[in-house]
């Protein structure tokens, strides 16, 4: 069979046979050094020469399998040099030119210092804070009515006073459910009483009897009762006084009169007192009196109270 490669020379006949070629040697596989990878791009182009050149007339397997060998080991050496100089950054221009191997060069992150709204403190006012005052009492309740009546309140749970006036001619009767017998005249009368005095005369209701108009009017004793401040009052009639001063006794009196006369008194600091004079007709005398003090007259007649 004619190698195309090695064409018979002239002169030799046709079909003469070949001296054999030696076998091929087993290829030798060096392991690399496992602590230097050499990189697949970072292979050099290296030329080993392979001796003499390769006659064209016939095939070399000995010079291919020496000059495969040579070529093996460079790359295996000259592998393991580049690696060594790449760890140690000898060469850059090598590794710049290794698009396999080499990081994207991105620009370092732009980190913006965070921007926070400086806190506002509201500047603490200075204003006076205004005085708080208790709500006003009510305005005292009127109920007006003629003849008999049962009048019906909301309970009162503190001490008040009621005037009552009545245009009658004939008996008349103010009753309290809490307090008891309160007016009981007979004719015209005008007065002033105080209730929810005592302990448990809680009035819840008032009895009326009548016979002619008539006027109730509730409220506090601040409201309704009789000021004298001075500590010193006179008046006729049933009334209720806040007395002022500072006596211990008081000069009473009571004229042209000739029904019940009675003085109630309790003082305002220390809550001390009760009846103090309770006489038929005129009366005229001096009693202990501690001011201030809340005062409650019954009297037809005319009256006076002096510090003594």
């Amino acid at each position: 069979m004619t190698d195309p490669t090695n064409p018979t020379p002239a002169g030799e006949p046709a079909g003469q046979p070949q001296p054999a070629p030696e076998p091929p040697m087993a290829p030798w596989n060096p392991q690399p050094d496992a602590t230097l990878p050499l990189s697949a791009a970072a292979q050099p182009q290296v030329t080993v020469p392979l001796g003499a050149p390769t006659s064209p007339k016939r095939s070399n397997a000995r010079a291919w399998a020496v000059g495969g060998l040579a070529l093996v080991i460079a790359l295996c050496c000259g592998g393991a040099v580049i690696g060594a100089v790449a760890s140690d950054d000898a060469d850059p221009a090598a590794t710049a030119s290794s698009p396999a191997t080499s990081s994207p060069t991105s620009p370092p992150p732009t980190t913006a210092a965070p921007t926070s709204a400086a806190p506002t403190t509201a500047a603490p006012s200075t204003a006076a804070p205004e005085p708080t005052t208790p709500p006003p009492a009510p305005k005292p309740k009127v109920i007006k009515g003629r003849g008999d009546d049962v009048v019906r309140i909301a309970e009162l749970t503190d001490l008040a006073v009621v005037k009552f006036t009545c245009k009658c001619s004939s008996n008349t009767v103010l009753r309290s459910d809490g307090d008891g017998l309160l007016v009981n005249e007979i004719g015209s009368y005008s007065g002033k009483r105080w209730i929810n005095l005592e302990d448990g005369s809680l009035t819840t209701q008032f009895e009326v009897e009548a016979s002619g108009s008539w006027t109730l009017t509730i409220g506090t004793v601040d409201q309704l009762a009789t000021k004298a401040l001075a500590g010193k009052a006179a008046g006729k009639g049933d009334d209720v006084l806040l007395l002022g001063g500072d006596a211990a006794a008081a000069k009473i009196t009571h004229k042209r009169g000739d029904s019940n006369f009675a003085v109630h008194a309790y003082s305002l600091e220390t809550g001390e007192g009760g009846l103090l004079v309770n006489e038929i007709g005129g009366y005229s005398g001096v009693r202990p009196l501690q001011a201030p003090a809340l005062v409650q007259i019954t009297a037809d007649g005319n009256w006076t109270i002096n510090p003594a």
